[in-house]
């Protein structure tokens, strides 16, 4: 331990900063006086510090009159007056004292580090009892508090015009329909531009609505497209079932001849299930069945097959099916809002820390499911969601997705798909966007006129899902049937 400090160094940043105090701002956001071992430099560098946001004067009198003041007594019987003289003659320019303060703080992260391995140490000494994903989970969390005390030494605001025209000039070079990952879907792309890494995707819905079926074939699909691997998290099925499911979509036959073996007596149906096996060794689906395990525990599992079946720096997509309480535990002072608004927090940092999309589900509450029935008018983003809004925070793109009544699938018409998606909240834009709330004017067949979310139809059967056009397509063609219509009934017509 003896070599991860320097007296030395600290000198040098307390000399140069009492001759050019004016520094202070440029390097106060990766030191403070924590990063300073001696207890004097620490009273040196506070007093100096608090001096010059004072407007007060600053040279080796003035701070040692200062010192002297507080009462603070010092080892050694140091004398103040010549401690900071001497140290004062330090002939270090501008740039040298920033150096020195980067070394200091360098110096800091090791030291840390150090006192981190020894925690660490300390909890694998003392985790005899404890099972392997408990005992990685905490691990990792100890290092990761860590490592987010840094994350920020070095940023500074930026000057948001700076470098813009070219990085707009950049762009046209490429020009490209999505920004993210294209997915099957081409009305949602279009709309939202596709999937963007580093971003958190949310479906909202009431139980036995889809929402499982939707998040698997998206991901699996777009990671397909891309020919990139996905990782499903699970938090009610068994991987069996689901790879069931997944080969009930992809040949087209029914879970129940799957799963009974019934099949096998049906030659059509044989030939299509053996038909879809070249189809089914394509994918390259990863599930993990975590109903029993902390958010902790979770990215832990995550990060340790990203790192060994994706490695760093490569595209993927994950799945999370879906938010709400697991392993956490809930007491007096932590109720089911806190801790699935932390989980949902973790899981946008991981998003970000591995740079790929995450696409999961919540549960709607009673009060949303009314919502958009009748007028799609446009409530309040937090009403429907149960147990935390916190969601609306971090996802970067909430909708509810549910199944149409049957008054609507005739007022949209049978071409246009059993669900729908409707949006609450987008932070991206595709190429045919029309702003945060894509309102479109619709005439219905009583002569009324609304304005709704524009929202998205899809087909679901078999676990498969496909796109079935928009709102505003569906308006088209009763438009286009309307003029049909009306060119019917003038044919016979004397002029």
């Amino acid at each position: 331990m003896e070599s991860i400090y320097s007296i030395q160094i600290e000198k040098h940043v307390l000399g140069g900063l009492i001759k050019d105090p004016k520094v202070l701002p440029d390097i106060e956001r990766f030191i403070s006086e924590k990063d300073f071992v001696n207890e004097v430099h620490q009273t040196i560098y506070c007093v100096l510090k608090n001096a010059f946001f004072n407007n007060e004067t600053i040279d080796s009198v003035v701070l040692a009159e200062k010192i002297k003041n507080i009462g603070i007594s010092f080892k050694d019987d140091i004398n103040i007056y010549d401690y900071l003289e001497a140290i004062s003659f330090n002939t270090i320019n501008k740039k040298g004292i920033i150096e020195a303060c980067r070394e200091l703080a360098k110096l800091t992260v090791r030291r840390k580090l150090y006192h981190k391995c020894d925690e660490i140490k300390k909890f694998l000494q003392e985790s005899g009892d404890k099972g392997i994903d408990e005992i990685v989970s905490t691990s990792d969390h100890l290092y990761g508090d860590l490592i987010r005390d840094f994350e920020c030494v070095d940023s500074e605001p930026e000057d948001l015009f700076e470098g813009l025209p070219e990085m707009i000039e950049e762009s046209g070079e490429n020009p490209t329909e999505d920004f993210g990952f294209t997915t099957p879907h081409d009305e949602f792309n279009r709309l939202y531009g596709g999937l963007r890494p580093g971003n958190l995707y949310a479906v909202v819905a009431r139980p036995g609505q889809g929402k499982s079926t939707f998040i698997a074939d998206l991901c699996r699909k777009t990671a397909k497209i891309h020919n990139i691997k996905c990782l499903i998290l699970d938090t009610e099925m068994d991987t069996k079932d689901v790879k069931f499911r997944i080969a009930s979509a992809i040949s087209g036959v029914s879970l129940w001849h799957l799963e009974t073996g019934n099949w096998r007596k049906n030659p059509e149906l044989v030939n299509k299930v053996r038909d879809s096996y070249s189809e089914l060794k394509q994918q390259d689906v990863y599930h993990f069945s975590v109903g029993n395990k902390t958010i902790d525990e979770i990215c832990s599992l995550v990060r340790r097959w990203y790192y060994s079946e994706v490695g760093r720096g490569n595209p993927f997509i994950l799945g999370y099916d879906y938010v709400k309480l697991t392993g956490e535990k809930v007491g007096n002072n932590w109720g089911e809002h806190q801790a699935v608004g932390e989980k949902i927090d973790k899981l946008k940092k991981l998003s970000e820390e591995l740079n790929c999309p995450i696409i999961t589900a919540m549960q709607m509450n009673r009060s949303g499911e009314n919502h958009n029935r009748r007028g799609n008018a446009v409530v309040d983003d937090s009403s429907a969601i149960s147990l935390s809004d916190r969601i609306q925070w971090f996802a970067s793109f909430v909708a509810i997705f549910r199944r149409k009544t049957v008054d609507e699938i005739a007022e949209d018409g049978e071409d246009f798909g059993t669900h729908k998606l409707v949006l609450l909240k987008t932070r991206f834009q595709g190429k045919d966007a029309a702003g945060h709330h894509d309102l479109v004017r619709r005439v219905r067949p009583n002569g009324n006129v609304s304005f709704q979310n524009n929202f998205l139809n899809f087909n679901v059967r078999n676990f498969n899902v496909t796109e079935a056009g928009s709102l505003q397509n569906i308006i088209d063609a009763q438009m286009d049937q309307h003029l049909l219509d009306d060119s019917a009934s003038n044919d016979g017509e004397v002029m």
